[in-house]
């Protein structure tokens, strides 16, 4: 391997795991691999090759590959839409667009040897790396194009011509990485590079792929920003301590995991370790979590700005589980593929699946009836017994409404049996109405039905919105009782319209759940609306409702107040800019006259 002499070039400023720690400094006198040198590198080829034939999910794969990178011959080179359209907000699908095509047929190459794919791989270099710019103002799109430039060129560096590599390394070098070098130095804490949510890993992990990429052109620039993005992603990572939780939803654990792990291979395959970030707080436990929660169904809580309720299809688990000792992991990717790999509609890493493909298998996991994974949402999971018939499964939250894609979902729960999920989450809406993303109390954000507490299975006083300022907060839990439970503390999401919320979850046993409501209100006149929202059919008779769907039926109870009773209206948006609402029901009871309303609602299987 040849190794280029990095003695004194890597001073990279060392982060602390915990916040508040000084920084440290040390000097890297290691070399960087030879390319390919990013996510795959030569050496890992054999590996693959030796497993095709040999694992049918694997090849599976591979023909699957082989028929997208086909296909991707035939596409169009992508045209800067702003060249043409006046006012075009960014290019960011057209990124993610060519991290797919560079991936495909990159890797096709490689492993077919066909010089087919390679020469439209270059195609499609040339023609990005003549646009005028990836647009900085929405780096996103840098950042992503920056990676799918920098896989094509360190998969294909072999083959590509020099007038190519000599085109690739000056826009990596102009349109990515000397605009980063003043973000660094003069970007605040809500610069990309800095703040506290997604794009901080996505950005800084597109620059540093960048940076690894053409080190031996600009060593000294790759120096600084490799030191400054491991300086900054922990702003990020601090938020998954405890136990891993992504407090900006599923769509985002997928979208920051997948790119964390792209960080971490690539530092750790060049410089022999990640500079303590997969020791941070939570980080090793990220992929457990979202396993651990994903219900029996195989869906997630689709809870925050996200949408589908599907698994992430990325091959985030096999980095975890080889990086992590989790072998679970993989195999949780594998049903994850085998259930994907004949459907196309691919996410633009779903290739890497087989440069990484991990046949690590464990024993099933032994679920708990309760687990709490805690973090900014705090995801408490009840697990009845999968061998029983009607077994429950309920995952509940809590929250920091003002936070980033956050909605106003506090106290929130999504219930199955029998593989049907009987109470929903809308996911999100469009990014693009007015005052999407005002968090403030009295934000637009919170007038659009899919962000409310109306929309979600939660409770409204008099029928107001929760207070995007306030938090929901574990009080009390016991995992180690017959009935297992947890209660949370609302309290501040209702400020100024009671006096205490609080909510608790009971697992009688393994078919019926009883969630219980405190609410201390400001006066006697005041109501407490209970509500759930559901795609099944809906008959309420007096305090209790039926839902019924593909055969089955699920029942909802109001044990107190004594006088209480369902009822159901089709679920609606508010204004034509929403997105539309299509099959969902609201099932909700209000309740009044007393200072202190007790709720009790019991939910059972058939």
């Amino acid at each position: 391997m040849r190794l280029i002499n990095l003695l004194g070039l890597f001073s990279l400023l060392f982060f602390s795991a915990v916040e508040g720690q000084n920084h440290s400094v040390r000097q890297l006198e290691k070399g960087l691999r030879q390319h390919p040198r990013l996510l795959f590198c030569q050496q890992e080829e054999q590996k693959v090759r030796d497993l095709l034939g040999m694992e049918p999910l694997l090849d599976s794969l591979y023909v699957s590959l082989m028929k997208e990178a086909e296909r991707l011959l035939t596409v169009p080179l992508q045209e800067d839409p702003r060249e043409k359209i006046k006012n075009t907000k960014d290019i960011l699908s057209i990124s993610r667009e060519q991290v797919y095509r560079m991936v495909n047929l990159s890797l096709a190459y490689r492993l077919s040897g066909d010089k087919r794919f390679a020469e439209k791989a270059e195609k499609e270099l040339i023609n990005v790396c003549n646009y005028k710019d990836w647009d900085p103002v929405h780096y996103l799109d840098v950042a992503e194009m920056t990676t799918a430039v920098a896989i094509g060129y360190d998969w294909l560096y072999d083959v590509l011509t020099p007038s190519t590599r000599q085109l690739v390394v000056h826009s990596i070098k102009t349109k990515a990485l000397d605009i980063v070098v003043e973000e660094y130095k003069t970007g605040n804490a809500d610069s990309w590079a800095k703040r506290e949510t997604n794009w901080n890993v996505v950005c800084n992990t597109g620059m540093v792929l960048g940076a690894l990429a053409i080190e031996e052109q600009e060593p000294e620039l790759a120096r600084h920003i490799i030191g400054e993005a491991v300086k900054y992603v922990p702003n990020c990572l601090k938020h998954f301590a405890p136990d891993g939780v992504c407090y900006e939803g599923p769509a985002y654990w997928g979208y920051t995991n997948m790119y964390l792990s792209l960080l971490l291979k690539a530092l750790n395959d060049n410089f022999g370790e990640d500079f303590g970030l997969s020791e941070m707080e939570g980080v090793d436990k990220s992929v457990l979590y979202y396993m651990h929660s994903t219900s029996p169904s195989g869906k997630i809580f689709n809870f925050a700005n996200s949408g589908s309720t599907a698994p992430a299809a990325e091959p985030i688990y096999f980095y975890f589980s080889q990086a992590f000792n989790q072998p679970e992991a993989a195999a949780f990717y594998r049903n994850v593929l085998s259930k994907t790999v004949q459907g196309g509609n691919y996410f633009r890493f779903y290739f890497l699946s087989i440069p990484w493909y991990d046949t690590a298998s464990s024993s099933a996991d032994v679920l708990p009836k309760l687990k709490v994974y805690r973090g900014i949402n705090d995801i408490v999971v009840f697990n009845g017994d999968r061998n029983t018939p009607n077994s429950l499964y309920l995952i509940a939250k809590t929250g920091d409404p003002d936070m980033a894609h956050q909605q106003l979902d506090i106290g929130t729960f999504i219930v199955e049996t029998n593989g049907i999920r009987w109470t929903d989450d809308l996911g999100t809406d469009n990014y693009s109405l007015p005052g999407f993303w005002d968090y403030k109390p009295d934000g637009q954000r919170w007038s659009y039905f899919r962000n409310s507490n109306f929309s979600h299975n939660t409770l409204s006083i008099d029928y107001k919105l929760q207070n995007s300022a306030g938090i929901g907060e574990i009080k009390e839990q016991d995992d180690k009782v017959n009935q297992p439970f947890v209660t949370m503390d609302m309290s501040t999401a209702y400020g100024g319209q009671s006096r205490f919320v609080y909510r608790t979850f009971r697992m009688l046993d393994d078919t019926r759940i009883l969630v219980t409501d405190s609410v201390g209100l400001e006066r006697p006149s005041q109501s407490v609306q209970w509500s759930a929202i559901t795609s099944a059919d809906v008959e309420c008779q007096g305090n209790t409702a039926i839902l019924r769907k593909d055969g089955k039926s699920f029942f909802l109870k109001i044990i107190s107040p004594a006088n209480a009773s369902f009822m159901a209206k089709r679920a609606k948006r508010d204004t034509e800019a929403e997105k539309p609402i299509e099959g969902y029901t609201v099932l909700s009871a209000s309740v009044s006259g007393s200072p202190i309303q007790v709720i009790k609602v019991l939910l059972s299987g058939e």
